[in-house]
């Protein structure tokens, strides 16, 4: 086969590769586009409670030592029925 036909049927097919040239830049700019989720915002609660029951939750966390005040309240709240999400009852001090 002469280089000119070659050439010329090579120049007629269209290029196997330009399909994923395009779709792989369109994957990478919707990556770009899409946005990190929000940090979690977090607000403190101060309740007054009586000495004695501040008192147990201390001797708790010190028999408990994986537990907090936080996640003391976290769980109990779940237990409760409210919503409590599963990562937010983990103790921060071992993640530092």
């Amino acid at each position: 086969m002469s280089s000119k036909r070659l050439e010329a049927i090579l120049g007629s097919v269209p290029s196997a590769t330009a399909k994923g040239e395009f779709l792989n830049a369109e994957l990478i700019s919707k990556k770009q586009t899409t946005k990190p989720p929000a940090p979690i915002e977090y607000t403190r609660i101060v309740a007054t409670i009586p000495q004695q029951l501040k008192d147990e939750i201390r001797q708790y966390i010190k028999a408990n030592k994986g537990d907090t005040e936080t996640t003391l309240i976290l769980k109990s709240l779940k237990k409760m029925g409210f919503n409590v999400d599963p990562s937010w009852i983990v103790d921060k001090r071992s993640i530092r």
